[in-house]
């Protein structure tokens, strides 16, 4: 009777100490398609932290691979964006695993880097990013996240971002934003 009672105070204290959070213990998938590591150092930093709170997590360069995601509770897929179009592989990807994918909980982040832009229809329409890639998935939650622009070291290239674009170089990452985000995304 004792040992019992211990146990239940035991798994009652170690569920206030989570936060009776559901994100943990789960075997989670991040595929990304990064043009200059931005997207992969975002991947990266996810997949540290899922872990760190008693996720299993694998990730993946997005590659035209047929893989198998029955093991999956849930796969996040990112993709940078160049040229106002997603990482080609990430389509790769999804096109070779749509019906598994179409059987699980999926989310999308974008890295983009006219998200900071101070042109308002260029935000819009950085906005409307992850439905190019999520097109015919279904999302639990998308979300456009700001990049690392580093200098080109060309002035006539930094010229033409900053007043076509209206965006100017550095890393705009939030990190916090991030962590809050994929946080959000492991408990649903």
């Amino acid at each position: 009777m004792k040992i019992k009672l211990i146990l239940t105070c035991l798994v009652i204290m170690t569920n206030i100490l989570n936060g009776f959070s559901n994100e943990q213990n789960k075997n989670i998938l991040i595929v990304y398609g990064s043009f200059s590591g931005s997207t992969k150092e975002i991947a990266d930093s996810m997949s540290i932290y899922l872990t760190k709170n008693s996720n299993t997590v694998d990730v993946l360069a997005a590659e035209k691979i047929r893989i198998d995601l029955s093991k999956y509770d849930l796969i996040i897929i990112g993709s940078a964006i160049h040229g106002d179009n997603p990482h080609p592989k990430i389509f790769d990807f999804i096109n070779t695993n749509k019906d598994g994918l179409n059987k699980k909980k999926i989310a999308i982040f974008i890295v983009c880097g006219t998200i900071t832009s101070t042109k308002k229809n260029k935000r819009d329409n950085a906005l409307t990013y992850p439905d190019k890639i999520g097109k015919g998935l279904n999302p639990i939650s998308k979300v456009v996240f700001a990049g690392n622009m580093p200098s080109s070291g060309k002035k006539f290239d930094e010229f033409l971002a900053k007043h076509l674009l209206g965006i100017v170089t550095g890393d705009f990452r939030d990190w916090v934003k991030i962590k809050n985000w994929v946080k959000d995304v492991a408990r649903m």
